[in-house]
């Protein structure tokens, strides 16, 4: 959509709106260079905005065909706060004996979109919007406990000895019997058929490498120079003002702005 260049304040009656002064206007570009593979990625451990370099991964890997991404993000062994003696015991679940648990994994999670979500650059005095194509949340991954769980289980099973389960005695307990229909057996069978598929083509896909460039590179500021939109011709609009504000905003009636 492509407006005036910018022009004296109006008067923002003329427009419907509440009785504020409209000092400019600007023109307004749509692209769609990039929007597939523009994401937004949610830190749930940070607040706020994460500032450039604080959260730089050491190893970062996608599986591009379901689009799960892992980042490896170092951790501050260094740091009074950090127990050496637990992160030796928790190092285990990274595949190294005596190795310190130095990193933590951040592990993808999609989220449905339920707004539409654009990235906005102004350019000579010209507003660029590129769609967001995906919204992602980064949780830490617990997958090393698991590890370590397992190592655990696997040294007491060696020392367990195979007369002492001989010896368990068996308690008698109360087993509560469900019937469920044919269909529903069925139906439930289906649903865990397909949540194994999915889960096991997940696990078969390879990880890829990926290269992280933070921001001021020059591969990050060449990415962002793809969000100026090389069409800047004015858009024929084929409904009113009316119309249009109707679909984005739901009504064009003046009272939508008045506070209750």
């Amino acid at each position: 959509m492509d407006v005036d260049t910018p022009t004296k304040s109006k008067s923002a009656a003329k427009y419907g709106l509440p009785d504020d002064e409209i000092v400019a206007e600007i023109p307004v570009y749509l692209t769609q260079q990039i929007s597939k593979n523009l994401h937004i990625l949610q830190y749930l451990q940070k607040e706020g905005t994460v500032a450039p370099g604080v959260l730089l991964p050491k190893v970062a890997r996608i599986k591009p065909i379901h689009g799960q991404m892992e980042m490896d993000i170092a951790l501050d062994v260094q740091s009074p706060m950090y127990n050496r003696e637990r992160g030796l015991e928790l190092g285990v679940g990274l595949g190294d004996n005596g190795r310190l648990l130095d990193i933590t994994t951040l592990v993808s999670s999609d989220i449905p979109m339920s707004s539409t979500y654009a990235a906005g650059v102004v350019v000579d005095g010209a507003l660029h919007l590129t769609p967001i194509g995906k919204l992602t949340q980064l949780r830490p991954s617990l997958k090393y406990l698991d590890r370590v769980a397992e190592k655990e289980r696997a040294a007491s099973r060696l020392d367990m000895d195979d007369e002492d389960d001989e010896k368990k005695e068996v308690k008698a307990q109360t087993v509560q019997v469900t019937v469920r229909s044919a269909q529903a057996e069925e139906a439930l069978r289906l649903q865990q058929r397909s949540v194994a598929f999915i889960q096991q083509k997940l696990e078969e896909e390879p990880w890829s490498k990926l290269s992280y460039f933070d921001v001021g590179s020059d591969e990050s500021n060449t990415v962002s120079a793809r969000l100026i939109a090389k069409n800047t011709s004015a858009l024929v609009c084929k409904e009113t003002p009316d119309e249009y504000l109707a679909k984005i905003i739901g009504s064009t009636e003046a009272n939508i702005f008045e506070n209750d």
